[in-house]
C-alpha cells in the first residue's frame, strides 16, 4: 500500500511539473479585439484614423518617430512594479508589402515618460529580423569592457517563432518569442530598466517614415499576466 501511495504521489508531482505556464498566473489585461477596442487603451502621438479594428485584430498605421517626441503608440496602464514578474505578449503581422529599411513594429513596457525597452520586428539593412539581437562575448577574459569584443546575432522575424514577449522581472526586461509552432521559446536579449513602482504599462507601436500610400501593421492576442 505504501508503495502504491508513493507511486501516486510521484505521478501527481510529475503532472504538476508539466502544468501549462499560464496556470497560476493572474491576467492583468487581455485584448483579443473581437469586441472592439477597450477603453483602457490610450493613444500617444496617434490620431483616431491611425488605428482601427479589422477582422478581430488591431491595426496601426506606421508613423514617424520624431526627435524629443514620445514614440507614437497605443498603451495600457497596469498595476505592477518593475521588481515583480510580469509577462506581456502580442502577435505582430505585417500587412501588405514587407517593411522597408528602418521600419519597425513591436512591443514595449512603458512609464510616464515613454518606453523603457522595446522589442520589434524590423528591416535591418534589408533583412527582416527580430531585434534586439542576441549578444555574445567573443573576446578573452579581461576584455569584457571592450564593446568591440561582442557579436550580435539576429534571427529572422519568422511568424512560426510565435508572439513577441517581454518578461519584466527584478528591474530587468527580457526579450523572448514563443511559443513557436513546435512549442518552443527563444530568449534573445535582456537589459536593466529603471526601478519603478507606479505609472507602468505596456504599449504597441509601428514606426516608419511616411511613403506612398498607407502602411499598416496588425496586432493580435495582446495579453499581460503576472
Amino acid at each position: 500500500m505504501q508503495t502504491r501511495r508513493q507511486t501516486l504521489l510521484t505521478m501527481l508531482l510529475i503532472c504538476v511539473a508539466w502544468l501549462p505556464e499560464s496556470l497560476g498566473q493572474t491576467v492583468l489585461f487581455e485584448g483579443n479585439f473581437d469586441r472592439g477596442l477597450s477603453d483602457q487603451w490610450q493613444a500617444v502621438g496617434l490620431d483616431r484614423e491611425d488605428y482601427r479594428i479589422l477582422d478581430g485584430a488591431l491595426e496601426l498605421r506606421l508613423k514617424p518617430v520624431r526627435p524629443k517626441q514620445p514614440r507614437p503608440m497605443l498603451k495600457v496602464n497596469l498595476p505592477f512594479k518593475t521588481a515583480e514578474t510580469v509577462i506581456a505578449s502580442v502577435d505582430v503581422t505585417i500587412v501588405g508589402e514587407p517593411l522597408r529599411r528602418g521600419e519597425l513594429a513591436g512591443l514595449c513596457p512603458t512609464d510616464r515618460d515613454g518606453s523603457l525597452f522595446t522589442v520589434r520586428k524590423t528591416n535591418l539593412d534589408g533583412y527582416f529580423v527580430l531585434a534586439p539581437g542576441k549578444v555574445d562575448f567573443i573576446g578573452t577574459p579581461g576584455q569584457e569592457g571592450n564593446p568591440g569584443k561582442y557579436a550580435v546575432k539576429y534571427w529572422p522575424a519568422d511568424e512560426a517563432f510565435g508572439p513577441l514577449r517581454i518578461t519584466v522581472r527584478g528591474h530587468y526586461a527580457h526579450f523572448q518569442v514563443g511559443p513557436s509552432s513546435d512549442g518552443k521559446y527563444r530568449t534573445f536579449f535582456h537589459s536593466a530598466i529603471q526601478e519603478t513602482k507606479e505609472g507602468l504599462g505596456f504599449g504597441i507601436f509601428a514606426a516608419g517614415e511616411p511613403g506612398d500610400g498607407e502602411r499598416w501593421v496588425r496586432f493580435g492576442n495582446f495579453r499581460v499576466t503576472q
